[in-house]
């Protein structure tokens, strides 16, 4: 052979391996994702909602990317801590995932020790019940502690010196009802019902006795509602409502137990703001053929930041979460130092039963 003709074909091989490898480069090679969601019982509308979101991002993913798939296994957990327990035991041991998106409160709290001695990035929907710390957990929520305090801030600006608060009695929302109150810094009235209770008729009248002027409510969706229900019931005046971001979340619950919500028309609601694109709006509909609900671009968003994120090494992969800032379905998701989604916090108002703009 022709020595010239030899060297160039040896050049064009390392050209071609060159360019493969810098291919190779540009996509995450495959992973595999675990997804617990609620799926069964009393929240199974806004788990369905996510997990609907995250199959969406996987398929436009895998559809843009056909040499690097990525594949979903996805479990329930049914609001319900111990079975979420044995849904990540499932996905580590069995189908050994490279990376997490949780939904629910009681699953986290109930893995967080196991997950945390892994290196297994984990994408976060429920606020978890005890205090972030630096480790690979990541609320995609925005950080509700902040946004607490926020809401009270607002409420001692509007002129509100004392309020009656009903709460669940759980961990995640005890932290809630605390940040608040620093900001509100008035005086507060506490009457707390446990996460089992079903029987909300004798909350109802110890909240109504001396007619309070401010109710404010931090308290799981289908128990406020049923509360809801019955101090409407009793209360001899309707005094002003404040719901915090449970609300937003659970609105869906509020009009099945409750049925007509023009009856909250003028309730003050703490949100977080989300942008959601109308490129994610269009690509909702066209999959499941509804406009897309309430929580469905979190999820998109979820699986999205593990991909854009993503490293071989978990460790390196943690730490890209850490210091991501992506420009998503719902906008811009940055986490802070401990992990949380830096939060944009807007008050609205109920108006027609719906969550509407303040005028």
């Amino acid at each position: 052979m022709n020595k010239k003709i030899g060297w160039g074909i040896a050049a064009v091989i390392v050209i071609i391996f060159v360019v493969w490898g810098f291919q190779q480069n540009l996509q995450p090679k495959s992973f595999k994702v675990g997804l617990i969601s609620i799926l069964s019982g009393d929240y199974a509308v806004v788990g369905e909602s996510f997990k609907n979101g995250v199959v969406l991002a996987q398929e436009t993913y895998n559809k843009n990317n056909p040499n690097s798939q990525v594949s979903i296994v996805i479990e329930d957990d049914g609001f319900n801590g111990g079975k979420g327990v044995s849904a990540y035991r499932k996905i580590v041991s069995v189908d050994k995932v490279d990376a997490l998106i949780n939904a629910s409160t009681p699953t986290i709290d109930s893995i967080y020790d196991l997950v945390t001695k892994t290196n297994l990035p984990v994408i976060q929907l429920g606020e978890q019940g005890r205090e972030p710390a630096v480790d690979n957990v990541f609320g995609i929520w925005p950080n509700s502690i902040a946004s607490e305090y926020d809401y009270g801030v607002y409420m001692k600006n509007k002129g509100v010196k004392e309020m009656s608060i009903v709460y669940t009695n759980n961990d995640a929302m005890i932290r809630f009802v605390e940040s608040f109150k620093k900001g509100f810094a008035g005086i507060t009235h506490d009457f707390i019902i446990d996460s089992s209770e079903k029987d909300f008729r004798t909350h109802a009248l110890k909240v109504s006795q001396g007619s309070p002027s401010n109710v404010g409510l931090f308290i799981f969706p289908q128990q406020g509602a049923q509360f809801m229900k019955e101090f409407l019931k009793v209360a001899k005046n309707k005094p002003q409502f404040f719901f915090d971001a449970s609300f937003q979340s659970g609105y869906s619950d509020y009009q099945r137990i409750m049925g007509d919500l023009t009856v909250l028309d003028g309730t003050l609601v703490g949100t977080s703001q989300f942008d959601t694109t109308e490129d994610f709006k269009k690509a909702y509909k066209e999959r499941y053929g509804v406009d897309a609900p309430f929580l469905a671009d979190i999820g998109y968003d979820a699986f999205n930041i593990l991909v854009t994120a993503y490293a071989t090494d978990q460790k390196k992969w943690i730490e890209n979460i850490k210091n991501i800032s992506l420009d998503g379905a719902t906008g811009k998701t940055e986490f802070d130092a401990l992990g949380n989604r830096k939060p944009k916090t807007k008050i609205m108002v109920i108006s027609g039963g719906k969550i509407s703009e303040m005028k």
